[in-house]
């Protein structure tokens, strides 16, 4: 046996194009390159979605409270959050020209005609009417549960005060957990030393 004979060539055919995108492999498919692109604008419109998603879902509760300049006490209780507190309490923010700003209204009780004063507390009363009445913060008594927080400017004259805790103690609302806003005094220590 002649050794030429023994030896078969073997030469690979032509690949012949695919007749339609079924049969396509993966060895047939282009190859990554330059003239290829990435469309972006739904991975932005996702970016924006989840931008708008934290905003609204962001914790606003630090935004009840008014930047005042609270009255002074040497004496008080540190306000720490009650991480196993289920009842809610109420930030009444009081500023110094006499507005009462409550759950985002205002109410001014400086108003020049008793009428306009009248109509802001008894705005203010259903208000706070209407949020307490839940059963679930009522003593068996009928009285509120809720503590309310005046936050007020030490600007402000006590009358104001007053008139925001006659309207937690009207008969319908009967919230008598009323406590304030304080601030420390800067300490006198550096003036002592002198």
């Amino acid at each position: 046996m002649d050794t030429n004979e023994s030896r078969q060539t073997i030469r690979a055919r032509p690949a012949s194009p695919p007749d339609d995108d079924a049969t396509r492999t993966r060895r047939d498919l282009p190859l990554v390159g330059d003239d290829t692109s990435v469309n972006m604008t739904p991975m932005i419109d996702m970016t924006f979605l989840l931008v708008v998603f934290f905003m609204l879902s962001i914790d606003l509760t630090q935004k009840e409270y008014l930047p005042v300049d609270l009255p002074f006490a040497y004496e008080g209780v540190e306000d720490l959050p009650q991480p196993d507190e289920t009842i809610p309490r109420f930030v009444v923010n009081l500023e110094s020209d006499g507005t009462v700003m409550f759950k985002g209204r205002r109410y001014s009780l400086s108003a020049d005609r008793p009428e306009a004063q009248e109509a802001a507390l008894g705005a203010l009363r259903s208000q706070l009417r209407s949020i307490s009445a839940d059963p679930q913060y009522r003593e068996p008594t009928g009285a509120s549960r809720i503590p309310v927080l005046i936050h007020g400017d030490r600007a402000a004259k006590w009358k104001y005060a007053q008139y925001v805790m006659q309207v937690c103690a009207h008969p319908d609302i009967r919230i008598y957990q009323v406590q304030f806003a304080v601030t420390k005094p800067a300490s006198d220590d550096a003036s002592e030393e002198r």
